[in-house]
């Protein structure tokens, strides 16, 4: 029995050191799990706060892009707003022109078949233009047979102040009605002879009181006939 005691203390001795190292290796193992799970702990945290992060970038994106699209939408409506501004603002300066020019060169209605038109200022190209237009469409709306042009208060009297008389006064000849000129300066009157536009279209008088009259004349005499 005593020899088979040292057998029996050198089989315990190996097992227990055959436990220890599986008791180190468990160990070894464990501590290997551990931190594998805690890298992964730590990956898994990462991602977390990576994907947090990357939901509040597309919430900024989001509202960003609100945010533009109401500006968009804002300055569209400004735009709109201020298309219509403009358009009204054209419209109203066409009829502010439109008034200005009516104002300007007033056509009234004398008699019935008279019309008289005083002007007083420039007669340039364009003021020329919207008087004969003005002029002969009054005349062909109310059959108008004599039209006093009063240029009493015609500011320069030079050769294209009377051109644009004789060629008023032509044009509503074409129309029937006869011309009577009114107030010529000797100027206006001077440039007509030398230029020769001497017209049988129409006819002058001093003043507005010997148009009247020589209207009067022209109207005894057609009753006369």
């Amino acid at each position: 029995m005593s020899a088979e005691l040292p057998y029996e203390l050198e089989a315990l001795r190996a097992e227990v050191a055959a436990l220890r190292r599986e008791k180190e290796a468990a160990a070894r193992k464990a501590t290997r799990a551990l931190a594998s799970f805690q890298q992964h702990a730590l990956a898994m945290e990462v991602i977390r706060q990576k994907n947090e992060e990357l939901d509040r970038l597309t919430a900024e994106l989001e509202q960003a892009r609100a945010a533009e699209a109401e500006r968009a939408r804002a300055l569209e409506l400004g735009n709109e707003k201020l298309r219509r501004s403009e358009a009204d603002n054209h419209q109203l300066i066409v009829r502010l022109r439109e008034l200005v020019t009516q104002l300007s060169t007033p056509i009234l209605r004398v008699w019935p078949g008279v019309l008289a038109l005083p002007i007083v200022g420039v007669v340039d190209e364009a003021r020329a233009a919207a008087i004969s237009s003005r002029t002969l469409e009054e005349v062909t709306a109310t059959r108008a047979r004599f039209v006093i042009l009063d240029v009493t208060g015609v500011a320069t009297g030079d050769a294209r102040t009377a051109a644009h008389v004789v060629a008023l006064a032509r044009a509503t000849r074409l129309l029937g009605a006869r011309c009577i000129v009114c107030g010529l300066q000797p100027a206006v009157a001077g440039a007509m002879v030398t230029l020769g536009l001497e017209s049988t279209a129409l006819a002058a008088t001093r003043d507005m009181a010997g148009a009247l009259a020589e209207i009067l004349r022209a109207r005894a005499a057609s009753r006369a006939q």
